[in-house]
């Protein structure tokens, strides 16, 4: 997961969020109609923004990694432009 998160050169370093959100509303652009947890509902994930403003009509992007296995991260990103 280190050598991916190194690679997205977030303007600032993405921080560990070791326990689920207690109180996680339901999301805006939800990942539960793909068959995934959201990110809000796992224990040690690295989440941040990557950008903002962003080029063209991008105006935010925000990635949160969480493991799945030892060997297996999964990217979640949301994005508004």
């Amino acid at each position: 997961m280190e050598g991916f998160l190194g690679q997205l050169r977030p303007e600032r370093p993405l921080r560990l969020r070791e326990q689920p959100w207690a109180a996680a509303g339901k999301p805006a652009t939800p990942f539960a109609h793909l068959g995934l947890p959201e990110p809000e509902s796992l224990a040690n994930v690295r989440e941040g923004q990557v950008c903002a403003p962003c080029g063209d009509e991008l105006d935010w992007l925000k990635v949160a990694v969480a493991p799945v296995d030892d060997r297996t991260s999964r990217v979640y990103l949301r994005g508004a432009d």
